[in-house]
């Protein structure tokens, strides 16, 4: 066993900070401080060792980390504290968090007294780190050193001041404004939860139609020592009726044919064939043109990415102030929803993973010297792919992002069952808080985008596995290994904002606001909500089966998540005005037995079982049926293509029950018979756009070489 850490920066902290902290270890006898995440050693490094609070905030790091908060979380409690640490150290002139003149300060804060430019939400942010860490760090070393030991951290804890919530208006104000503001923007997402997942698989088959199309004509321009560029076409399907034009280029064939656009040095380099401009290392890249009507009486849409090239918005280099149309990108930027808190996201399309969505920085230079728009199609190909299966598993299973980021290709991660003659599919993910992986439940429609995934990574690497490589996720401290993770790339795994970036670039163009009319942008914890919600108050699914789902804790982060919205709230309440407006047998209802109430319980726990065949589809839930076997409309259920006609068959049944139930009076039966046939026809549409990117998915596309001549 090691007697001193091993991390690289322990030498450089041991200047400034207690060795009693940096030898702190956890239940397994390993040093805390190895596993610190590089993002929260960085900021400690540039901007802690050598303030007053330095042994207070490594000694905090430290605690977080043995407590299973994640790297995010850690570093987003050092910020907040940080920020507001210079500010009242600096204007009281304070030399330690004990004197008094320190919590008289707290309390003004509190009650917005002073730094009256400061927000609700701001000091809210404040309120919780300080209150959360300072009682964490209390309990923890109270209850892991024995009096004698104890002494040597009092000097290392941020006191603890116990303040009544009712004494604050701050923290009530900003709680129920950051809650109004989700419930608002899951209220847009809501009703659009399959259309998002339509509209990501139709768009990642137009990705892939240009992708592959690229690849045959650079493979025939290759074999048939055409030179370049090469300008082809190509028609995308009927139902869309529209022809791209394009130029295919090699760097050497770019640079040549515009001569008065480069330095004298470049083109003799290029005729020469020099250093990066040979033939050897030569690169080509495509130039969109234009888009037509393949039927000229009809309008176009083109690619839904249009706008994005138009303003360069992501492009390898970031957005700065004194860039041409630097405010015209903002304001567009706001007007779809990149503002928060006051703030901007001045590049949410822009990844920093290489060969993920944005081109190589020398595309990026040279897009002023070209007619059409510049890019690489590969990187384009490679970040809706991943945004295509990110979206697939967010949509159908309420997982957390970092969840996703953990799917790997080995037996321990990916299960296949067999079940009833059917092969079923679940992946093993450690959720947040937990240090042991649990089961997420999937589809065979999410198994084939893990192939085309896999497919995608071993032709990166030409070979017929996919790289391990490391983890860089939230909590990657669990994940030692190396493993072969699905969403990697470069040989290198994904952090959360690059699969966001992906997310956005893909679902880019539509369109969500909420009843204020404020834009909505997509985010993958907004989906988690939108997930919860529809299935607790459409689909009446109880709400311990719900927090299982998304693998919570407690039941109350459930009902925060899953409460109804302002949609949902005035369509039940016009449900219950149209029931009361019927007759209903009160005396019936009064004089039920608790003998047939405790029947009816025992019919309801009853376990349908994962992955049975259900009407139109299959049940992926392993807890009690969430609709007493009312399977239609249920969200535990994945509807299959190949069981259409079960539902065909439901809506020909439920229009014979109506009118059996109105000849006989029975009202609310009818009732219950239209909604089967309602629930049935929308799962009918859900199956048809299944059908139709699945053929769509088939087609391949036929170019054309010189449309132009």
């Amino acid at each position: 066993m090691n007697e001193y850490p091993q991390s690289e920066w322990f030498k450089e902290w041991e200047k400034y900070i207690d060795k009693n902290i940096l030898l702190l270890k956890n239940i397994n006898n390993e040093f805390l401080i190895d596993k610190l995440g590089d993002s929260v050693v960085k900021f400690i490094t540039k901007n802690c060792l050598e303030v007053k609070w330095n042994n207070h905030f490594i000694l905090m790091a430290l605690i977080r980390l043995d407590k299973n908060s994640v790297e995010k979380t850690i570093l987003e409690r050092l910020k907040m504290l940080h920020r507001n640490f210079k500010l009242f150290f600096a204007d009281l002139n304070l030399e330690s968090f004990n004197d008094e003149k320190f919590e008289q300060t707290l309390y003004k804060y509190y009650s917005e007294e002073i730094y009256l430019d400061h927000t609700s939400n701001k000091r809210t942010d404040f309120l919780k780190a300080y209150s959360s860490s300072s009682v964490l760090m209390k309990k923890w070393v109270e209850n892991k050193f024995d009096s004698e030991k104890l002494k040597e951290f009092q000097n290392y804890l941020l006191p603890v001041f116990y303040y009544r919530r009712t004494e604050f208006k701050i923290r009530g104000k900003a709680e129920q404004k950051a809650k109004t503001k989700r419930k608002a923007e899951t209220d847009a997402i809501v009703p659009h939860l399959p259309q998002i997942r339509v509209k990501a698989n139709f768009r990642w088959n137009q990705i892939n139609r240009l992708y592959q199309t690229y690849k045959k004509v650079l493979s025939n321009a290759l074999e048939n020592n055409q030179s370049f560029p090469v300008e082809f076409s190509y028609n995308e399907p009927e139902h869309i009726n529209e022809t791209h034009y394009f130029r295919l280029w090699s760097k050497r064939s770019f640079i040549l044919n515009n001569p008065e656009k480069f330095s004298r040095s470049v083109l003799t380099s290029v005729r020469l064939g020099l250093d990066c401009y040979s033939a050897e290392k030569d690169s080509y890249f495509i130039e969109y043109l234009e888009t037509k009507s393949t039927n000229s009486t009809e309008e176009f849409e083109g690619f839904w990415f249009q706008e994005l090239l138009d303003r360069k918005l992501f492009a390898h280099k970031r957005m700065k102030l004194d860039d041409e149309g630097y405010e015209e990108s903002l304001t567009f930027l706001k007007s779809i929803g990149y503002s928060e808190n006051g703030g901007l996201y001045t590049n949410p399309y822009r990844s920093l993973h290489e060969g993920v969505l944005a081109p190589p920085r020398l595309i990026s230079n040279w897009q002023c010297k070209a007619d059409g728009h510049l890019f690489d199609i590969e990187p384009l190909y490679v970040g809706c792919t991943f945004g295509l299966l990110a979206i697939d598993i967010l949509t159908t299973t309420g997982a957390r992002i970092n969840e996703l980021l953990q799917i790997n290709n080995t037996k321990e991660c990916i299960k296949m069952k067999k079940v009833k003659d059917k092969i079923c599919y679940s992946f093993m993910a450690i959720p947040k808080g937990r240090d042991l992986p649990e089961e997420f439940y999937i589809s065979k429609q999410t198994m084939s985008i893990l192939q085309i995934v896999a497919k995608m990574l071993k032709g990166q690497n030409e070979s017929n596995n996919i790289p391990y490589v490391e983890y860089k996720g939230a909590r990657k401290y669990l994940f030692k290994e190396e493993k072969p993770y699905y969403f990697q790339y470069n040989n290198r795994a994904m952090r959360e904002d690059s699969t966001t970036q992906c997310i956005r670039f893909l679902l880019h163009g539509l369109y969500f606001e909420t009843k204020n009319g404020k834009p909505v942008t997509i985010k993958s914890h907004l989906l988690r909500h939108a997930f919860a919600t529809e299935a607790i108050q459409r689909q009446k699914i109880p709400i311990d089966i719900v927090a299982k789902l998304l693998h919570h804790k407690n039941f109350n982060t459930t009902a925060y998540y899953s409460a109804p919205t302002d949609t949902q709230i005035v369509e039940s309440l016009n449900e219950y005005h149209d029931i009361i407006a019927s007759y209903v047998d009160v005396d019936d209802m009064y004089l039920r037995s608790p003998e047939s109430l405790q029947r009816e319980l025992d019919e309801y726990i009853k376990k349908v079982g994962v992955f049975n065949k259900v009407l139109g589809g299959t049940c992926v839930t392993d807890f009690v049926c969430p609709t007493k076997m009312q399977c239609l409309g249920c969200k535990a259920k994945i509807p299959e293509p190949e069981q259409e006609d079960e539902l065909l068959e439901v809506i020909k049944l439920s229009a014979d029950m109506q009118k059996r139930f109105n000849k006989m009076g029975l009202e609310i039966e009818a009732r219950k018979a239209k909604e089967m046939s309602k629930q049935a026809r929308i799962e009918l549409q859900e199956i048809d756009l299944i059908k139709r990117y699945r053929e769509e998915r088939k087609i391949e596309t036929q170019f054309k070489l010189n449309p132009f001549r």
